[in-house]
Parts: C-alpha cells; sequence; structure tokens
C-alpha cells in the first residue's frame, strides 16, 4: 500500500549523480511519490530507471561549480516546484548548501537544519565537540603550513593520516593521505595546497570503516544500521565503499551516535564513520556526511530512511523503531564496477600479478552474484546495463536526441523539458 495517498502524488526532485540515488528513487516511487531527477553525464545511466516520473540534463555538478544551478532552477520554476528536493551526493549537497534559499522557495528540503550541515562540515569544529562529549577519537592537530604538519606528525608519531579539516575536499586528488613514515610525507606531500587553510594530521588507526546510516528526528535517534567496509576502490581503503556488510553495533560506535545527533539536534538522514581496529578494539570517529549514503544497503537492512526523510522534511511525526539498532545484520552489499575498476589500475600498475589478478577476479565475480548490488536491480536492469556499455554509448551521450526508445514512450513531456534544459544550458 502507498505510504504516501494524497492527491496529487507528493513529489521529489533529486539533485546529484551518484549510486544513492537509485535505493531512494526506488523506495520513493514504491511508497506513492513521482520521483524526478536532473542528470549529468556522470549520472549512471539514472534517466533510465523504471521507478523515476521523469528526468532531465544539466552541466555535471562537479568540480562544485554553479553551472548547472540555472537549469535546475528553470526546470523547477516551469514545473511549479515540487513537493520536496533532496541532495543525492557530495556535490549535491554542495549544491543545495550554497543556494539553499533559492531551492527552499521551491519546496521542501529533504536534508539536516543549515547549522547542522555547517556543524558537519566543519571537521575540526566536529572532532572539538566529540572531545567534549568523549567520543571516540584519534589524537590529532590542526595544522596551517608544511612545517606544522611535519612537525604535528612526529609529535604524534607515525603512522599518521591527514586529511581537509573540510568535509568534501581533496587533498592532491584523494579524500586523505596515509603517511607511514617521513619520507613518505615528503614525498606525498611536498607542497602545501594552497585550496587549504588549515588541515588535520591525526593518528592513523588501521582497520575497515565503519559507517553508519541513520535517520533522526530533532535529536532523537529513529533508526540506524552500522556497515563494514570490507573493500573500497582504493587500495589503501581510503575512497568509496565496494563491498561492505551490515554488522551488529558496535557499542563505542553506537555511543559515540547516539551523543553526537543529539547534541547536534540533528533531523533527517545522514552517515557517520569510524575507523575500527578488529585485532586490538581501537577506533576513531572520522566525519558525519550529513546526506543519505550507502542507500542501498541500508534499506535491504529494513531501514526505511528514503521514506523518513521524506516525511521528516512534510513535518510528519516519524515515531522510529522501539530499538533504534533492530537493523538486519549479515545484509551484504557490492559495487561490482568500483572492485573491477580497481583491479584494472592495481593489474596495469604491475602491483597484482596474473594468478592473484585471476583468484580477485573470481571473489569479485562470486559477490556479484550473492550480494545487494549498488546500482543492478532485477527489476530494474536498464540503468546497469548502461554503465557497463557505456564505453561504446558514451559519445552519444551529449547529444540531446540520445535516450532509450522506451523511455521517450514513457515520458515524452519530461524529455521534451530535458531537451529544452540542453538548450538552455
Amino acid at each position: 500500500m502507498s505510504r504516501f495517498e494524497t492527491r496529487p502524488a507528493p513529489s521529489v526532485l533529486l539533485v546529484g549523480d551518484a549510486r544513492m540515488a537509485f535505493p531512494v528513487a526506488k523506495a520513493l516511487n514504491r511508497a506513492g511519490v513521482q520521483v524526478f531527477a536532473g542528470v549529468s553525464v556522470s549520472s549512471n545511466y539514472l534517466e533510465w530507471s523504471r521507478h523515476l516520473a521523469g528526468s532531465f540534463r544539466h552541466p555535471p555538478l562537479e568540480p562544485g561549480t554553479d553551472e548547472a544551478l540555472p537549469v535546475i532552477l528553470d526546470w523547477l520554476d516551469r514545473r511549479g516546484g515540487v513537493t520536496a528536493i533532496q541532495p543525492v551526493s557530495e556535490a549535491g549537497s554542495r549544491l543545495m548548501s550554497r543556494h539553499r534559499s533559492a531551492f527552499q522557495a521551491r519546496g521542501r528540503l529533504i536534508m539536516p537544519e543549515p547549522e547542522t550541515v555547517a556543524a558537519c562540515m566543519n571537521k575540526t569544529g566536529l572532532f572539538r565537540l566529540c572531545e567534549r562529549l568523549d567520543v571516540a577519537l584519534a589524537p590529532f592537530r590542526r595544522v596551517a603550513s608544511l612545517a606544522e604538519a611535519r612537525a604535528a606528525a612526529r609529535a604524534l608519531g607515525f603512522p599518521v593520516i591527514v586529511k581537509p579539516s573540510v568535509v568534501d575536499a581533496e587533498l592532491f586528488r584523494r579524500k586523505a593521505l596515509i603517511v607511514p613514515d617521513e619520507p613518505t610525507l615528503a614525498a606525498r606531500m611536498p607542497v602545501w595546497p594552497d585550496i587549504h587553510p588549515e588541515l588535520i594530521v591525526q593518528r592513523y588507526v588501521s582497520g575497515p570503516r565503519h559507517s553508519v546510516i541513520f535517520s533522526a528526528d530533532r535529536g532523537r535517534l529513529l533508526g540506524a544500521v552500522e556497515i563494514r567496509a570490507a573493500r573500497t576502490h582504493e587500495h589503501d581503503g581510503t575512497g568509496y565503499t565496494t563491498y561492505g556488510v551490515t554488522v551488529a553495533p558496535t557499542p563505542r560506535v553506537r555511543d559515540g551516535v547516539e551523543r553526537l545527533v543529539e547534541a547536534l539536534d540533528y533531523s533527517s538522514t545522514g552517515c557517520a564513520q569510524f575507523v575500527v581496529d578488529p585485532r586490538t578494539g581501537d577506533l576513531t570517529f572520522m566525519e558525519i556526511n550529513p546526506r543519505v549514503s550507502l542507500a542501498r544497503i541500508a534499506e535491504h537492512a529494513g531501514l526505511p530512511h528514503s521514506v523518513w526523510g521524506l516525511e521528516l522534511a512534510l513535518g510528519r511525526q516519524v515515531e522510529g523503531w522501539a530499538d533504534p539498532w533492530s537493523a538486519r545484520t549479515g545484509v551484504r552489499y557490492v559495487w561490482t564496477k568500483g572492485d573491477l575498476n580497481l583491479l584494472m589500475t592495481r593489474v596495469a600498475d604491475g602491483a597484482i600479478g596474473p594468478g592473484e589478478a585471476v583468484g580477485k577476479l573470481a571473489q569479485i565475480g562470486l559477490d556479484a552474484a550473492t550480494c545487494v548490488h549498488a546500482i543492478f536491480d532485477p527489476l530494474d536492469p536498464a540503468p546497469a546495463l548502461g554503465v557497463y556499455a557505456n564505453r561504446w554509448i558514451k559519445r552519444w551521450r551529449t547529444h540531446p536526441e540520445y535516450e532509450p526508445a522506451w523511455a521517450k514512450a514513457r515520458f515524452p513531456k519530461a524529455l521534451a523539458a530535458h531537451d529544452l534544459d540542453r538548450r538552455a544550458a
């Protein structure tokens, strides 16, 4: 039965090209919501999903420009707005945060309050909050120069991790630098990156990343699921999860999430991340992403955070679970394309020999056959087919006339607007 039985049906615009958009679109569509999406050439063929009521094209949101903004706002204005608007990527979240009032004038926002978003994006401030709340946190230092970074690393003791003080900013094209010793620090960070007024140097805790996907209402945790990342798309464990499994909550992780959610008076969906060393039990807080993340595995674990996010944005009362940590454990997730890309890169670099490559390929194949997928859905296969055929069809994707025939038949009005948006861009 539809969760939203109003007439006309509520409508949601998804902003951002990311894998997280697919399960959000599916969950909302199954709840009786009309789901629309702005897409670019980086959209993982979201425009082909059967769960969309329509789509339009805009310039890419990366690398953090506002080129897509007038196209998105024009689509909203010509349509007369939507019920709600949700960012489903880092770039989408940044765009909506920069222009919050413009989006707010055209629909409810499925994202935390601006003060909460600002607090989560300020990693230094969030670390200070962790210290006040006694949330598990490895020792760290703020640095503003190359000399300070080297001195901090020596004082903390190697290995260390160097990361931006602002969430989602990159450091030498990486999310963070893991540094085992001083010569490696000099090699990986030969100069101070001018785009960063400040960096964080922190004692490195080894182990897999534990992501907690949660929904909350004014500081009250509604539901949460903890996911251990066994593999990522970077060989050193940084980057995006390519294989993960839902696990029973780690006590200190659970405690930290509950304290932070309450202190931030958090409302909406989010993702808190920790690193947990399985050998020693040592752990440290990493960050909170104030947006949806790893939605596919969270939804399969029973957390209806896509629907809850919309209900919270509409001002509805959400009861949540009696035990917020009662999600299903043992649910496995895989992003096969990320695994394959890393394997090909490692083989090309000579880091992996033929025998090891065959073994890893076999494991990737086994996981692909037995896990929940980031994009592939047997009832909605077209986007995944597009992703894997992208090498051959991507040159047509920049043409306004490019769209599958079945999509033209289903969404003629939306695709007409789609083409107008491309000319406007």
